[in-house]
């Protein structure tokens, strides 16, 4: 999960997990390695970064919000391709319809159910 993160950085990603479970809102504030990803992926997962902490966006509103309105799908492909959920909060990324979309990371849409209710908890 941590593989775009250099292994210098991964520690302080790892406390800054711990604190996101235990319910604080930590910052992601690391460089990532995202070679290998197309420059649409990267400024996709640059916006989705900025969600903040709680809220949603659809994934055409992030399609539109990187300059290609209608790419809704690409955005979720980019989703799934995610080398580092959580970090890049893709579980923030639902359907138009309030739907809850796909999710790549271990427990499918379960788990981006569970972060999401976490986050509003927190709210």
């Amino acid at each position: 999960m941590l593989g775009a993160v250099s292994t210098g950085e991964q520690p302080a990603v790892v406390k800054s997990l711990c604190d996101y479970f235990a319910g604080k809102r930590p910052s992601f504030d690391v460089p990532l390695d995202l070679a290998g990803h197309t420059d649409f992926e990267r400024a996709v997962y640059r916006e989705v970064a900025r969600l903040p902490y709680g809220r949603t966006a659809s994934y055409g509103e992030i399609a539109r919000r990187v300059g290609r309105p209608g790419a809704a799908r690409a955005v979720g492909t980019a989703m799934a391709r995610n080398p580092v959920p959580i970090v890049v909060p893709c579980h923030r990324v639902i359907r138009s319809d309030g739907g809850l979309g796909g999710f790549s990371l271990r427990g499918g849409t379960a788990m981006k159910q569970k972060l999401l209710a976490l986050e509003r908890q927190r709210t």
